[in-house]
């Protein structure tokens, strides 16, 4: 098959998209960046050849477009043998189907006509196990690939190897027998056993578990014998070693003992040593400090000498600051004064907003308070109606739950209780705890209480009850009524339905009073009634005796202290622009640096005097040699100290405290062990001597067993003997048919180790599977099993399999093209540099003679591809075709 031209519409992500003018071979590049379409050309291609235009399944669904309601549709114009056509197809809504037959001879074929004519040109012209394994989609896991499904390859090696017409032996009669007698005794796939081998096997082991289990009770006899024996000689072993062993343990804790004190005396001197040596660290701190003394009083009198220089300087700046300061001074308090005479104006208009204001909100609040009046007197009139018992939810739950359970504790009483079933054959009356009863033949039920009476006639009976009845039954109907008759009482209702009414008034006055709540929030919005009354009655009271100006309202008040604000800000501006002027040199900089540097020549003779008075006050407590003479001393009690804890710590290496402990530990555990034996060896005779008696009959149980096992095993050679004769029939014939089908899996091993070697080297070799699957690769010595292999040789693998595939089908063609081109999705991603550089040959030979499609986002990684053709897939989705 050689692909012309294809078009695409409206699948998944692309909207439209047409390839035209493909060349019959070479490689043909359709480049472009992730997610623009790219793996959809070779769904596209899929799903136009091997889909009908009017499947609805989970290969067609996902070519619809996201966010688009239209119909996907491809155009595919090839050649499969002789024929060249142009198949159209749309799927879902505006479903169609049409096939353009232009050589041999024109013809045209629409809907189901068109799908079965295309079927005829694959079936006659087209490997679909071929195409399908030619095209390496980005998802393909590695190299790996069974060949044996593909006709056309297996046409072309029976070809290459000279088996061509060879009669398959796995299809003979023979091998049917075969296979069928074998299945008798092992399964087909995995080999295990099955049937009468598996049951004639199951036999001998079970006849095995029992002789087994017969030869350890036998076993187990006499090993109780020797257990015996052996607790006895234990005994008496561990009864003579004993009297040794506690005199042992007595002589080994006097010399822990010794020992013990020794490593005590080592610690108290190393305790010493450390004083002395902190003595020693102190004496040398106490010469290194004398020495730090010394050394300041010399930096403090170099650090006077350093700040008085500059002294006159630093003066004469700070005089010339202080004459600026006066005369710009000055100037700001006369534009201060302006600003001032401005801000009386300014007040004097605020005061007259402030009064007009207040008087509107004096006005506002009179009408905002007359309706908060109304509206508290309707929810006073509300909350006098609510301030009675009011009935709840919970109020009539708890009211049905207790008619509830009346019902209930009536019904179980009236299912429980005795009952005396009365009947007559003419009506007649009888009394029942003096009431009157009608009995007719139909019969009536009396419910027998503790005391019921029964009056028939003359004879009154009385029923007593048992304990378990006289307990149960009616106190607890009686309970329960009392409980509904207190809810009610409560709730001062007669019964469940006027609880509910009264609930349901209680609701309607909490609504209404709810409903005037929030209108009179609403009103005040978020105010305090009685402040808004005390704003409105001060408001009232400041504004009595005030003096309104009658011609000016808010606006106009507004308006006059704007004038004010503005003429007050023009005079804040000049007084802001002095006093920037005068802004930098308020930071009194030379009068700061005059003050700074006569402190710091103040406190540098500070600092000269002190460090002079300290090295003075040393010198008191002692001389430079009277230090030198500490230290001496000093250092000569620390020698002193570690002599006497060397000698104490070669007295402890040799008592070996540890050592000693450790023996005295050991020879404790001895004892213990010794009396811990004596006391086992006691237990277990007397436990084994039950055993014994325990144990008979094993010898007898293990001859049958025995004589079991043998006629088992005797049943199983006779069937293993059939088994293993077909097995190796079996073998025979199947290790021949491998011959035959390794004569033929040479030349494909040949085709992919030629393209191989250009990659892996010369000495590369691969091993394959019966079904001519690559499952280790080996260059040199070194062999790599394929799923071991790196992601880039998995790739490399992968398309160098199908070159070999398409070069093999090639050379059986008898045209010298390859019948279906070789599509390759964004492969090559793990490939180093120099091995892509190796594979870009390949792809310029392959293309000699083939049609090569690349789908790739790094059109980079074919640069060395001679003669490639390249699509940006942008430009075919843009400009509809690219030549």
């Amino acid at each position: 098959m050689r692909i012309h031209s294809l078009t695409i519409d409206n699948v998944r992500g692309i909207e439209h998209l047409e390839l035209h003018g493909l060349p019959e071979t070479g490689v043909i590049v359709i480049h472009g960046d992730n997610e623009q379409g790219k793996s959809t050309i070779m769904d596209a291609l899929n799903v136009v050849l091997h889909q009908k235009h009017g499947a609805q399944n989970k290969v067609t669904k996902p070519l619809r477009p996201v966010h688009r309601d239209v119909s996907p549709s491809v155009s595919l114009t090839a050649t499969m043998g002789p024929v060249t056509f142009t198949i159209e197809k749309t799927w879902f809504r505006g479903k169609s189907a049409r096939l353009t037959i232009t050589s041999p001879q024109r013809d045209t074929f629409t809907g189901d006509q068109a799908e079965a004519r295309l079927d005829e040109i694959k079936n006659d012209h087209l490997d679909a196990d071929l195409l399908h394994t030619l095209f390496l989609r980005q998802d393909d896991p590695g190299g790996s690939v069974d060949t044996v499904g593909i006709s056309s390859l297996t046409r072309a090696l029976d070809s290459a190897s000279g088996t061509e017409g060879a009669p398959g032996t796995e299809d003979t009669g023979l091998i049917a027998a075969v296979e069928k007698e074998y299945t008798r005794y092992f399964t087909a796939g995995t080999g295990k056993e099955t049937d009468e081998l598996k049951t004639a096997r199951a036999d001998v082991e079970a006849a095995e578990t029992e002789r087994a289990e017969a030869h350890a009770r036998a076993v187990e006899l006499e090993s109780f014998v020797q257990s015996h024996d052996r607790a006895v000689s234990e005994r008496d072993r561990a009864r003579t070693e004993l009297p040794a062993a506690v005199s042992e343990e007595a002589e080994l804790a006097e010399k822990a003992r010794l020992a013990a004190e020794a490593d005590a005396r080592a610690g108290r001197l190393r305790e010493e040593l450390e004083r002395a040596e902190g003595n020693l660290e102190r004496a040398n701190g106490a010469v290194e400090q004398r020495q730090s003394l010394v050394d300041a009083v010399t930096a403090a009198a170099a650090d006077l000498d350093r700040r008085r220089e500059g002294i006159e300087e630093t003066t004469a700046a700070a005089a010339h600051e202080e004459a600026q300061l006066t005369e710009l001074g000055a100037q700001v308090k006369a534009a201060q004064i302006r600003q001032r005479e401005a801000g009386e104006r300014l007040r004097a208009a605020r005061a007259t907003r402030r009064l007009v204001e207040a008087a509107a909100r004096r006005d506002e609040l009179a009408a905002q308070l007359e309706k908060v009046s109304d509206l508290n007197e309707r929810i006073r009139e509300l909350r006098e109606r609510a301030a009675s018992r009011q009935v709840t939810d919970q109020d009539v739950r708890a009211v049905e739950e207790a008619a509830g359970e009346v019902t209930i504790q009536r019904r179980l009483r009236e299912q429980a209780a005795a009952k005396l079933q009365l009947t007559s054959a003419s009506a007649t009356t009888v009394s029942v705890d003096g009431q009157p009863l009608d009995v007719a033949s139909e019969g009536v039920a009396v419910e027998l209480r503790d005391g019921t009476e029964v009056t028939i006639g003359e004879i009154t009976a009385r029923y007593v009850a048992g304990f378990s009845d006289s307990v149960t039954g009616e106190d607890q109907v009686a309970a329960a009524e009392m409980k509904l008759g207190d809810l009610l009482a409560e709730l001062d209702c007669e019964d469940p339905d006027a609880v509910r009414a009264a609930r349901d008034a209680a609701r309607e006055i909490s609504d209404e009073l709810s409903s005037l709540t929030r209108d009179r929030t609403t009103l005040l919005s978020g105010e305090d009634p009685e402040s808004l009354a005390a704003e409105h009655a001060r408001l009232a009271g400041e504004l009595a005796d005030a003096d309104l100006p009658s011609d000016l309202d808010t606006a106009a008040a507004a308006a006059q202290v704007r004038e004010a604000e503005e003429a007050q800000d023009s005079a804040g501006e000049e007084v802001t622009t002095l006093d920037a002027t005068l802004t930098p040199w308020r930071d009194r900089k030379a009068r700061l640096a005059l003050t700074e540097l006569t402190t710091r020549i103040e406190a540098a003779e500070v600092a000269l005097n002190l460090a002079e008075e300290n090295l003075a006050a040393a010198e008191k407590k002692g001389s430079v040699a009277d230090l030198a003479a500490d230290v001496e001393k000093a250092r000569d009690a620390r020698l002193a100290a570690a002599e006497r804890l060397r000698l104490a710590e070669a007295e402890v290496a040799a008592a070996d405290p540890k050592l000693a402990k450790s023996l005295h530990e050991g020879a404790v555990a001895r004892v213990e062990s010794l009396r811990g034996a004596t006391s086992r060896a006691d237990t277990q005779l007397a436990e084994l001597k039950g055993r014994i008696e325990m144990a008979t009959g094993a010898a007898e149980r293990l001859e049958k067993a025995e004589a079991a096992l043998e006629a088992a095993r005797r049943r199983l050679d006779s069937v293993d003997r059939r088994a293993q004769a077909v097995r190796l029939l079996r073998e025979t014939l199947h290790r021949h048919r491998d011959v035959v089908r390794a004569r033929y899996a040479q030349p494909f091993a040949d085709q992919l180790g030629r393209l191989a070697r250009t990659v892996f080297g010369h000495d590369v070799e691969f091993t394959l599977s019966e079904g001519l699957e690559v499952t280790k690769r080996s260059i040199g010595d070194n062999t790599v099993p394929l799923e071991d292999l790196s992601g880039g040789a998995k790739e490399q693998l992968a398309i160098l399999t199908r070159f070999a595939i398409a070069g093999l089908v090639s050379q059986d063609s008898g045209d010298g093209q390859v019948p279906v081109p070789v599509v390759v999705d964004d492969s090559l991603g793990s490939t180093d540099p120099s091995r892509l550089q190796l594979m870009s040959t390949l792809f310029t030979e392959m293309g000699k003679n083939s049609q090569v499609i690349v789908l790739t986002c790094v059109p980079q990684r074919y640069e060395r591809v001679v003669g490639r053709t390249e699509y940006p897939i942008a430009e075919l989705k843009s400009t509809g075709m690219l030549l």
